[in-house]
């Protein structure tokens, strides 16, 4: 093996972060510390893993997500400006929530090119190690083209110079990098997880390549993947209980939730308890067990546009309490469902993990992808009917008819976004399917009066300023 220091590639590029100047030994390659077993390279597979935590639920990328769409607004800027400005659209290169994201998300590829490049052949279940590297390098990366566009592709673990310069990769070829990356996954990965709780399996693989299809409105492939998963109907199901998808004590049991974000409360020094309800939560509450910072919350239209009879609601959000004088105050309304339910943890060391991908939304893909291919035969617009009208089921709603509106293809796309909003609000959806589907600036005009309208070049967020001032061949995305 080559005498390869792996240091993490965004520490060199953005140096002024001590983060990366701290990384913990999982995270680095060296002849003394190689991972020549099974054991060794499932601590590199964990590191791997790891950095979903921070990637996609903590208090930034949790915000990159859901802010500045119809969806969610910004609550309270006491403590920094930050959710302002994203809901806004009045941020720079120069703001601290990129560079912290953008880090975060490029830190778990590294850790996945460590496995996938450096782990020796001979090594133990090196297969299903290297399946699982990609299905995280293709999700960390799906996750970084839809919020930066075209960004650097690193695929390899070498720490030469001319590795870590590069210029940003086109849309596309990244696209193609996260199909090659979740196909290879998806072949290798086993269909249910053989190994430690919150294991990529093959389903988990299948479900990232429908979403990642129709995001390039690929609805064949999409259509395709999504069959795969739901099979015969028996491979996942919905919860009779909306309140259940969120439960800690449901965590893994693969019923709804195809792959989750682990998290362990009471273990605050490792940093492995969820702080989502610590970010969701009302500031009137503080000091009870209902302690939050209020930082986003829904749009009065997300709240107002629910259906009378909508079992969701009352599930998702919060509207009164006892404070710590004892005393019953109400308020704005608040993302309830992530509350850590689990007797005796603080709020912000929650037991629950983070559904990133459930069952549901695999059924409303599915009837998206159906939806938009060009000619679509009866039994098909059946199905995306059935799919559609599953999910509001559950939530106690009467069935959408092939009716009216609703027989057109743009009345139904405007039906399965509604429904979308409802069943997948706070879970990072919404503004890939505004923008996917080119409805951002024409729903956040009328759904959201007290804040400007993107222009297109607002769909991706700009390049942190710490990164194109380190790389010479980085160039700033247009518009920035």
């Amino acid at each position: 093996m080559k005498n390869i220091l792996f240091i993490s590639l965004l520490s060199f590029m953005m140096c002024s972060c001590a983060d990366f100047l701290d990384e913990k030994t999982y995270s680095q390659l060296t002849p003394e510390n190689a991972y020549l077993s099974k054991e060794g390279a499932n601590k590199a597979m964990n590191g791997a893993y790891a950095m979903l935590q921070d990637g996609f639920d903590y208090k930034f990328s949790i915000g990159v997500g859901i802010l500045g769409t119809d969806e969610a607004t910004s609550y309270n800027d006491t403590y920094g400006d930050h959710e302002i400005l994203l809901d806004k659209y009045t941020y720079s290169s120069e703001y601290d929530i990129f560079q912290a994201v953008y880090i975060d998300l490029f830190e778990g590829v590294k850790r996945c090119n460590v496995i996938v490049d450096l782990l020796p052949d001979d090594v133990e279940d090196r297969e299903l190690f290297v399946a699982q590297a990609k299905f995280l390098r293709g999700t960390y990366y799906f996750e970084l083209v839809n919020l930066f566009g075209g960004v650097p592709l690193w695929l390899s673990a070498s720490a030469d110079k001319d590795n870590l310069k590069k210029p940003r990769a086109s849309v596309d070829e990244i696209y193609t990098q996260i199909e090659q990356d979740l196909l290879a996954a998806e072949e290798d990965l086993p269909l249910v997880n053989v190994w430690e709780e919150g294991r990529a399996t093959k389903y988990a693989a299948q479900a990232m390549l429908a979403r990642m299809y129709l995001q390039r409105h690929d609805y064949e492939n999409a259509l395709k993947y999504c069959n795969l998963v739901i099979g015969d109907g028996n491979n996942f199901h919905l919860y009779n209980n909306y309140a259940d998808i969120y439960d800690p004590a449901n965590k893994n049991q693969g019923y709804e939730n195809i792959f989750e974000i682990q998290h362990r409360a009471s273990l605050k020094s490792e940093d492995e308890g969820s702080t989502s309800t610590d970010f969701f939560l009302p500031i009137e509450l503080q000091g009870t067990i209902y302690t939050g910072w209020a930082m986003y919350g829904p749009t009065d239209y997300l709240y107002n546009s629910y259906e009378p009879n909508d079992k969701r609601k009352a599930i998702t959000y919060i509207t009164s309490g006892v404070n710590s004088a004892g005393q019953t105050v109400t308020f704005k309304p608040h993302c309830f469902k992530y509350y850590n339910r689990t007797e005796g943890f603080p709020v912000n060391d929650g037991e629950q993990n983070f559904p990133l991908i459930r069952y549901a939304d695999v059924l409303l893909m599915k009837a998206e992808a159906i939806n938009g291919l060009p000619a679509e035969n009866g039994q098909q617009t059946k199905e995306k009917f059935q799919c559609l009208n599953d999910v509001r089921s559950r939530a106690g709603l009467d069935a959408i008819e092939n009716t009216g509106e609703n027989a057109t293809k743009e009345g139904f796309l405007e039906t399965l976004l509604e429904e979308r909003l409802h069943e997948l609000c706070f879970e990072k959806s919404r503004r890939k399917d505004l923008i996917r589907n080119n409805k951002l600036q024409s729903y956040v005009a009328a759904r959201k009066p007290d804040r400007p309208v993107p222009d297109k070049a607002k769909e991706y967020y700009p390049l942190p300023l710490a990164a194109t001032d380190a790389n010479s061949l980085l160039e700033q995305l247009p518009g920035y």
